[in-house]
């Protein structure tokens, strides 16, 4: 989730796991059908709000087996952020162990993408 960020100091952001709102991700997997969610939510962690608006390059990275997480929201979330922008897909990772199962690869696409965003300057 994207949340309040300092994007004077900041300058790239990687996004693992992420959904573009928690209504969505309500919606998406037909949780809690019965309460009027729209109406009960005091968070929305919309980051599909706010990916639009940075100033900085985004590494999204996600696992494809992300059983928590819809697979649609990655894309949204990748389609709405500003270049440079790159989604890595981590095979056979859930939402909450993707470094652990991508190793290596997890630093190798962090290491391209800053040397990606640095030669750009």
């Amino acid at each position: 989730m994207i949340w309040q960020l300092n994007t004077q100091t900041l300058q790239i952001l990687i996004v693992e796991s992420s959904f573009t709102s928690i209504q969505q991700l309500v919606t998406a997997r037909n949780m809690f059908s019965m309460f009027p969610v729209d109406l009960i939510l005091t968070q929305r962690f919309e980051s599909i709000k706010k990916i639009p608006r940075l100033k900085m390059p985004v590494l999204l990275i996600h696992g494809t087996a992300a059983s928590t997480i819809p697979a649609l929201g990655r894309e949204h979330l990748y389609a709405a952020a500003p270049e440079p922008k790159k989604l890595m897909l981590a095979p056979g990772a859930e939402q909450n162990n993707t470094a652990q199962v991508a190793g290596l690869q997890y630093l190798r696409w962090v290491q391209s993408f800053v040397e990606k965003v640095q030669a750009l300057k």
